[in-house]
Order: C-alpha cells, then structure tokens, then sequence
C-alpha cells in the first residue's frame, strides 16, 4: 500500500469526505500524502535520522530520491548494521510503526514526542526481527539444515515473451475444483486472465486444467515466446514424463502436449507461491462465478494492488529446500 502511494492519509481521508483537514497531525498546514507520512513528517524524519546517526553514507543517499525508488531500494538491501537482521526488514518494519503511530495520533490521540516515538519504533522493530530470525533458524533446524531463505517474486519475461501463470485448487480432494491465469508482456503489462469452475474435481486435475486454459489463452493472444509458470511440480512432471496411457489424466495431459507441440516455444517452469499471487487470487475468485470458463481483458479492480507489486518486483522471503547437488 505504501508503494502504492494508497495509504489513507489524511489528503485521501479529504478526497473520500472522511475528513474536512487534508494535512499532517505534525506539521500545521502540509497536507499528508504516503511520502510526507513516512518520510517528510518532521517526526518521521526525527525518526530516520536517528536511526541513521552513526550510518553516513546510507545518510547521505536516504533522502535524496523519488518515493517509489526510496521504497523499493531500501526494502530489497538486505546488508546489516546496527539494527537486527536485513535492512529491508528492519526498513519495513519500522515504515509500518511509523503508519501505526500517526494512526494512534488520528485515532486514539496519542501523541509521543519525536524522542520517545524513535525508542518505541526502533525497540519494536528489532522484537520483530528478533523474533523473525529465531523462527527461522527453528525452521531450518527441525528440517535438518536442507532450506535456505530466498525472495520469491514474480519477474518479468524478456523482451519479446509472454508469461503465463496459471493456478488451480479444489475445497477437497476431490471437492470443487477451480483455475485461474494471467498473460503478461515484459513490461508486466495485462494481455488477457481467465477465472474458471470447473465442478468435482482434485487438486492436481485442476492444476493440469489450469496449464490447459491458459496454453489456449497464450496461443489465441497470439504470444509464440512463452513461459509457463506454475507452482505444481507433479504437474510439470506428469506432462514431461510422457509414459502415462493408463494414467488417469491420460486425456487432458494429451491435449496440453498437443498444445506445446505447436509452433511455438514453450517453456514450462516451476514456481512458488509468492511468485503466482495474481494467478492465485484469480482461482480463489473463480468461487464467485456459475460454472464455466471467464475470460477477463483487464484486472478486476481488487487484484490491482497485487498486479501493481509484481510490476514494482516485490518479491518476499521463503525457505525453499536445498540439495547438496544445487
């Protein structure tokens, strides 16, 4: 949201008639926009400054470029410092105690001193990432020392390639199964979605309808140079293996390898999660619809929030598994 410049300042609060007074609780008669809240508030930047006393060179750049680029530098450093664990997470961190702060001035009129509100800040951030990290490392233990932590986000293909995600689930197994996809350019630009309910189904015959549907969509958008991604590996694997006559998915494994044998170049990947959030959201919304396949020209308006953080690279930690071959 703050990336989004869509937090609800007091400047948003006047444009939707919530408030009659569009400026800063801090600062008398500037009106409260993400960047001022978070960045150019007296306070906030009392706060900053501070956290940035002894860090002169970071001092120096911290201040001195667009919101947007200010965010996205700082949230993808990951190097280390007086503060506990990465940059990025104690940066977020303390981003969202300064959001909680002003609401608290907004809401509950509670006002802390510029002083008092960098100990409070600060103090809570490092609980967070404390925390964060003895997690992890608990998580890593249990496995026996085979994850590692990575960011996953969703990235953009090359110049001159499509990507399509494509996801699919069912309440049971087998239950109500549904699919969801998305085509996009390199500049991770909307050329077509689809939401679809496809009736009883399991999990792993949804996720192969998905891969179905979308290879249809991609080839009809016209794209030739295209990345698969979905988040199945059994799914990749059943329609790589090609040794299933009496698998009982023969049929529709058969339609989607008649689909790649076009002429074109398909490249079946596999990803996360964190990296199909928007394919994700679409088979979550697919419920909504009768039965049936949707196509969508352009991102219903509750998925905004995610298409725009897949353009901006926001990418979010997961521990993934690690082989001794990798």
């Amino acid at each position: 949201m703050a990336a989004l410049g869509k937090l609800t300042t007091n400047q948003i609060r006047k444009d939707r008639h919530l408030t009659d007074d569009s400026s800063c609780p801090d600062c008398s008669g500037i009106p409260e926009a993400s960047v001022h809240c978070l960045g150019d508030c007296r306070k906030a930047r009392a706060v900053w400054n501070k956290i940035l006393a002894n860090e002169n060179e970071r001092k120096a750049a911290f201040f001195n470029s667009n919101y947007n680029d200010w965010i996205k530098a700082n949230v993808l450093d990951d190097s280390s410092g007086s503060w506990v664990g990465p940059w990025g997470s104690f940066f977020s961190l303390v981003m969202w105690y300064l959001w909680k702060c002003r609401n608290d001035v907004i809401f509950k009129g509670i006002k802390l001193a510029a002083s008092s509100l960098h100990h409070y800040i600060t103090a809570k951030a490092n609980d967070w990432a404390r925390t964060w990290e003895l997690a992890r490392k608990a998580m890593i233990m249990v496995d026996g020392g085979h994850r590692i932590e990575t960011l996953i986000g969703w990235k953009k293909p090359p110049a001159g390639w499509h990507k399509m995600n494509t996801d699919g689930a069912a309440r049971n197994n087998p239950g109500l199964a549904t699919t969801g996809g998305v085509l996009r350019d390199h500049n991770g630009d909307w050329l077509g979605g689809f939401c679809s309910k496809l009736g009883t189904g399991t999990p792993l015959l949804a996720e192969l309808w998905g891969v179905l549907q979308g290879l249809e969509m991609a080839w009809k958008k016209g794209s030739r140079f295209l990345i698969m991604e979905i988040d199945a590996r059994l799914a990749i694997q059943l329609i790589e293996q090609r040794r299933d006559k009496v698998h009982p998915y023969a049929t529709i494994l058969g339609a989607i390898r008649r689909l790649l044998a076009k002429e074109w170049v398909v490249c079946l990947v596999q990803t996360y999660r964190e990296g199909n959030r928007v394919a994700d959201w679409l088979t979550k919304h697919s419920l909504v619809y009768p039965f049936g396949i949707y196509e969508l020209e352009a991102p219903p308006l509750d998925l905004d929030k995610i298409c725009q953080e897949d353009v901006l690279g926001i990418s979010f930690p997961r521990l993934v598994r690690h082989t001794s071959e990798e």
